[in-house]
């Protein structure tokens, strides 16, 4: 059975960050084959392993991580004193603010001049203390 590859189509391979079998995009392709692909699990991009590759050994973690929720994670916080958003603006980690266009949201990581603010429905990163 041959199967034809293409930029843009899905294909089945391992996820060396979710280290399980899942399907994936293919980003880039060498002759026929896929070389780089996105898992549409966790966005991770990696080279192509087949699904018939030797599975990946899970790496022992270094610390448990504890995945909150965004409800979970607003609890305590005083949503009517979150700070309006300005680019001129400085935020600190766990800081609330409201974006004009997404929103309440949480700093989660603070770096330079860059925050990732966690939004009810997805990441993002702002600029801040310009």
């Amino acid at each position: 059975m041959t199967t034809d590859y293409r930029v843009g189509g899905d294909v089945d391979a391992q996820c060396t960050k979710c280290k399980m079998l899942l399907g994936h995009t293919i980003l880039a392709m060498v002759g026929t084959a896929p070389k780089r692909v996105r898992c549409n699990t966790c966005q991770g991009e990696h080279n192509y392993r087949s699904a018939t590759a030797k599975p990946l050994r899970k790496a022992t973690p270094k610390e448990k991580a504890s995945v909150l929720s965004w409800d979970a994670q607003l609890v305590g916080k005083d949503l009517a004193r979150a700070r309006k958003y300005s680019v001129k603006d400085r935020f600190e980690k766990d800081e609330v603010l409201n974006h004009p266009t997404f929103g309440i949201g949480i700093v989660l990581e603070v770096r330079a001049d860059k925050l990732e603010v966690a939004f009810r429905a997805y990441k993002k990163t702002l600029v801040h203390g310009k």
